[in-house]
């Protein structure tokens, strides 16, 4: 396997992206991936000291001794959390150079150059764009209860809401696919274990291939509230362009998260943009792996 030219160095960088479920790690060298690993949550806002320790010593157990790191993590956005990842790192990679960003550095940084919006959502949301200087704009992100619309978090709830609602009218393939991500298909346990829940956005998060799985099979109810979040993450994305984005044609905007694995959540936020903006968006999803991104940054630090 290989990575971008620009990772290429003569020692082994490393890339992380790290949200509120899950940190990935990825080794190269010589554009080479020689290493990849996988861990729990990594954002130091949502997981305990204990947590995260656990997540990245899991992530990087076997990754070789690296000369440039770059971590890109959600929840970093305060000295302390950072300054918290980058000791943990330099602790776990010793001797090699540690750099913390934004979890939405990665996905930005591995959309084709010609991305103008990178529209971010997995279990959480964001938009986020780049101006010439290097900074970064965001809109968004501001948590599952008050934002973070068409987020895995918020689609998982809209489908509990849904099946809550009348859980006599639920089919048994619903049913059955509520107890393969819940274990049960009791909604009071189940409403019980979200509100009790220490981590209520990555509980409810599970549960959103069941709102997309749902539409794509041409289910109104799922896909009237899966429309609902995506003009709402539309509205936000519609709102950054015309306050942070300059350009006379097409503004072109690539989607990332694992949200987007979804054809129907594609679909619907296409349409939504569209009509917001008058045609004046073209949409794509995200050709690479967003922790290309980390790579790509590891990989300049390098140089």
């Amino acid at each position: 396997m290989t990575t971008e030219p620009d990772a290429c160095g003569a020692g082994v960088v490393v890339g992380i992206d790290a949200g509120g479920t899950t940190t990935r790690v990825r080794a190269v060298q010589h554009g080479h991936i020689v290493y990849e690993g996988t861990g729990g949550p990594g954002n130091p806002v949502s997981a305990g000291e204990d947590v995260l320790e656990e997540s990245y010593h899991a992530a990087l157990t076997g990754c070789p001794p690296a000369t440039h790191v770059c971590a890109c993590v959600a929840g970093t956005g305060g000295p302390a959390q950072h300054d918290q990842i980058a000791r943990l790192l330099a602790r776990l990679l010793p001797g090699a150079q540690v750099s913390v960003m934004p979890d939405y550095a990665a996905p930005l940084h591995a959309a084709p150059t010609v991305t103008d919006v990178s529209v971010i959502a997995g279990t959480g949301s964001v938009v986020c764009s780049q101006a010439a200087d290097g900074t970064y704009t965001v809109t968004g992100g501001l948590g599952w209860i008050l934002s973070d619309h068409g987020s895995a978090t918020r689609l998982g709830k809209a489908a509990l809401e849904h099946f809550i609602a009348d859980a006599a009218a639920v089919s048994e393939s619903s049913r059955i696919a509520v107890e393969g991500v819940f274990g049960h298909s009791d909604w009071r346990i189940i409403a019980r274990a979200v509100n009790s829940s220490a981590k209520p956005a990555q509980l409810l998060a599970r549960a959103a291939p069941l709102l997309t799985a749902a539409a794509e099979q041409g289910d109104a109810w799922a896909t009237r509230r899966l429309d609902c979040e995506m003009a709402a993450l539309a509205s936000t994305a519609a709102r950054h362009i015309h306050q942070h984005v300059s350009r006379s044609g097409a503004v072109q905007t690539t989607l990332s998260g694992g949200v987007w694995a979804s054809r129907a959540a594609v679909a619907s936020f296409t349409a939504a943009i569209t009509r917001l903006s008058g045609g004046q968006v073209e949409v794509a999803r995200a050709p690479v792996d967003p922790i290309e991104g980390a790579i790509r940054l590891a990989g300049r630090m390098s140089q």
